[in-house]
């Protein structure tokens, strides 16, 4: 049987076999829109035996569209380098795939290869792109790719400018976003909500909700995500009256709050230090029966570290087992997180212990939680074996560990490490890194090192 099964491929796929050729082709088309990852590796496999090129009917650019969709991106990177001449196609679906897994930096590196190669581009490419740049927060890439949208003439197109308008708006740059908007003949939906997003972003809400009027005045309804955005950004300002005002606003207008509304007002008061609103939120999001999620609970966990309630915190600390989300690691160190600003160090290191795979976020919960309670050595010793055991330190790793120096007086702990950061951890010293060390040397009484290494940060 698996003889004749394989004369049978033999056959099928002969070089002078060019209908069976474009049958496979056809199969890969149908496999894509399935996301048939297993019989696309089956055709791949049999490509690869028969020694039919990749580049026939693109055949690469097809195996590894659905490799890529499939979220194979290592099997997807393989196809990648094995065809010659990649085509727009190919080149698409990498950088979509590399944006949708986080990898931003690839994502703009395979849209530059395609600059180089074809500049053959589709509105598809460009908007991909974009969401890659506010992955990055990276606005000078995109004032790049607005560049070439200009010059193909596609600023005009409502998809391409509302593009435009979020990644400005996302990155900051909120007077980009309004010139882009400005000039735009027809704006929908989408296009006013990203201008109301972006102001509420720099913190200019009353500015957003004069868009939020002007937009209702075009004509045009605000959809959830343009009341989620309001009622966030009147959570982040602190700004309780108004963020519960524009609440019934929104189940006036016909729309009942969502997870996501709850969710976005939790982590708004949170970010504003009003964790009282916070936890009355989530009691009315329970009282309404919407059930909390991983989001919900992650930023709802350091509001009891906040007012210090570790009672409170159990309870929450229960309805995770409950629910059982034990095993998510991101949910776990914000728990560690909570006890510690609550003060029991034990119920923080029971919760790391029993955490089986530790990522860098769950070794910096438990390093900062014994650097706030004064036990330096102790995070000194788990900074020691979190490195051992292959986990390689971030930014805020340092900056907690230089803390836990600098509030500990451990002055040659922290310069030690300090000095290390570029050259062990390959990591550039920012101004949090600076000033944890410029207060651990004020607090030894060393002012004129301090005042070079405060020179040092601005230049």
């Amino acid at each position: 049987m698996g003889a004749t099964v394989r004369m049978k491929r033999s056959c099928l796929l002969s070089e002078d076999s060019d209908f069976s050729i474009y049958q496979i082709a056809l199969w890969l088309k149908k496999f894509l829109r399935a996301r048939a990852l297993r019989s696309n590796r089956q055709i791949h496999a049999v490509l690869v035996t028969s020694g039919i090129g990749l580049n026939v009917f693109s055949l690469g650019s097809k195996l590894l569209g659905v490799y890529a969709s499939c979220g194979e991106m290592k099997s997807a990177i393989r196809v990648f380098e094995k065809i010659q001449y990649p085509n727009a196609f190919a080149l698409n679906w990498m950088i979509l795939a590399s944006a949708f897994n986080g990898d931003y930096k690839d994502a703009i590196g395979y849209f530059c290869l395609m600059q180089k190669s074809m500049h053959i581009y589709n509105k598809f490419t460009f908007s991909i792109v974009l969401k890659a740049c506010i992955g990055l927060l990276d606005v000078k890439k995109g004032k790049e790719v607005h560049a070439i949208v200009k010059q193909l003439g596609l600023d005009n197109d409502v998809f391409m400018a509302d593009a435009l308008v979020d990644m400005y708006s996302k990155c900051g740059s909120v007077c980009h976003a309004r010139k882009v908007f400005d000039r735009m003949v027809k704006r929908d939906v989408t296009s006013w909500t990203s201008m109301i997003c972006g102001y509420c972003i720099v913190g200019k809400v009353d500015q957003a909700l004069i868009f939020f009027e002007r937009m209702k005045m075009d004509g045009l309804e605000p959809n959830d995500f343009t009341w989620n955005t309001m009622i966030a950004g009147y959570a982040r300002r602190g700004d309780s009256y108004e963020a519960f005002s524009f609440l019934s606003r929104m189940t006036g207008a016909g729309l009942l709050p969502n997870l996501v509304t709850w969710n976005t007002m939790i982590s708004g008061f949170v970010e504003s230090q009003r964790a009282v609103e916070a936890v009355r939120v989530f009691c009315n999001m329970l009282a309404s029966g919407i059930r909390p999620n991983i989001v919900t609970l992650t930023g709802l966990l350091p509001a009891y570290g906040t007012i210090g309630s570790i009672q409170r915190g159990k309870e929450i600390h229960g309805l995770i087992y409950r629910m059982g989300l034990y095993s998510n690691v991101f949910l776990v160190s914000a728990l560690i997180d909570m006890y510690s600003k609550c003060g029991s160090v034990k119920d923080a290191r029971n919760i790391f212990d029993k955490i089986r795979y530790k990522n860098v976020a769950s070794w910096n919960a438990m390093i900062g939680c014994y650097g706030k309670h004064g036990m330096v050595e102790n995070s000194m010793q788990l900074f020691e074996r979190m490195q051992e055991e292959g986990i390689w330190a971030n930014d805020t790793t340092l900056i907690t560990i230089l803390s836990a120096c600098s509030h500990n007086c451990c002055l040659e702990d922290g310069l030690r490490i300090f000095s290390l950061m570029k050259e062990r951890y390959g990591i550039e010293p920012k101004r949090e890194h600076y000033t944890c060390v410029i207060g651990m040397l004020c607090r030894s009484g060393r002012m004129v090192e301090a005042c070079e290494l405060m020179k040092q940060m601005n230049t």
